[in-house]
């Protein structure tokens, strides 16, 4: 078996990790693997397994996954189950456990558009409708004419910028990583071994981020599955149990082996960890907090800036 690291360029690893995702649903993956290959635009950025949120619940469920989606077209492809008879089945492949990954990167059911393709039925009749469906976002594509797709490095992504948003789509493989990109701190970036979670920065002295810290935590986000149940997804670590809850815009954070701390009152530049969706670990911005109170022995902060300045040397 091939090992990512003989695959060195990131957008064919990319590729081959995205378009993979469906292996345990053989319809669905002949279907987008056809679509993206008669597409025959490697400058096209597609998403498997996108997931989505439909607040008005259209699609009669709060959440679901997209199988095939196009980020600059806003539009996808979803294959009609092919499993009806197999009700155990089609359960697990529609509710599929949700990751933090998706939650931070989730889209939401206005203006997108769906092709669906009926994976059941004759042959003919599915290659017609993978036809369709190529015709149609080669049309999208002529009518939008969407900027190249390339997959950058932080400090190419990053180098033109003068903000980082928690709408970037582009997170960071530690935290000294995402010290020497977002505020120049040239630190070694050296695999293996601890980092603290939580410090300020040099050079923050004499810019407009001094006095402000840097929080790197494990966060737990609260999702509600399709029954209404609540569920949270992400590690705990060391007796610390936080929680990033309203949609983002409030951390919650409690340590049950110290009940009596207190956090100082500094304004917090938080940078979340996950899996992305090739399972690699990375840290991704997620506000400016600082502190709103404390509550039932747990300290709550509030987002109060989505974008945080980006500092050069």
């Amino acid at each position: 078996m091939q090992s990512d690291a003989i695959i060195i360029d990131p957008k064919t690893r990319y590729l081959i990790k995205t378009l993979s995702r469906t292996h345990r649903k053989d319809y669905e993956n002949y279907v987008i693997n056809a679509i993206w290959h008669r597409l025959g635009n490697p400058n096209l950025e597609v998403v498997s397994q996108q997931y989505i949120l439909d607040t008005n619940k259209k699609s009669g469920r709060s959440h679901f996954f997209i199988d095939l989606y196009f980020p600059a077209l806003n539009l996808g492809i979803e294959c009609d189950e092919a499993y009806h008879a197999e009700v155990g089945q089609a359960a697990r492949d529609q509710h599929r456990e949700v990751t933090i990954f998706d939650i931070l990167y989730k889209i939401t059911a206005e203006n997108y558009e769906a092709i669906h393709i009926k994976v059941t039925g004759h042959f003919q009749e599915l290659e017609g409708a993978i036809s369709r469906a190529v015709e149609r976002i080669q049309r999208r594509i002529s009518e939008l004419n969407p900027p190249l797709w390339q997959i950058e490095t932080p400090e190419g992504y990053y180098k033109n910028k003068s903000t980082i948003s928690i709408s970037d789509r582009k997170g960071f493989s530690s935290i000294n990583k995402t010290c020497n990109v977002l505020f120049a701190a040239g630190r070694k970036e050296i695999a293996g071994g601890a980092s603290r979670a939580y410090f300020s920065l040099p050079a923050f002295t004499g810019t407009e981020l001094e006095g402000y810290k840097l929080w790197f935590p494990k966060l737990a986000i609260p999702v509600i599955d399709e029954q209404g149940n609540q569920q949270l997804i992400a590690a705990t670590h060391t007796g610390w149990h936080n929680q990033l809850a309203e949609g983002g815009a409030v951390i919650i954070e409690r340590n049950e082996k110290n009940q009596s701390y207190i956090p100082d009152l500094k304004k917090r530049i938080v940078f979340m960890k996950y899996k992305d969706q090739l399972g690699y670990n990375e840290y991704k911005f997620v506000g400016i907090f600082e502190h709103n109170r404390i509550e039932n022995g747990s300290t709550y902060f509030k987002r109060i800036d989505v974008e945080c300045t980006i500092l050069r040397k």
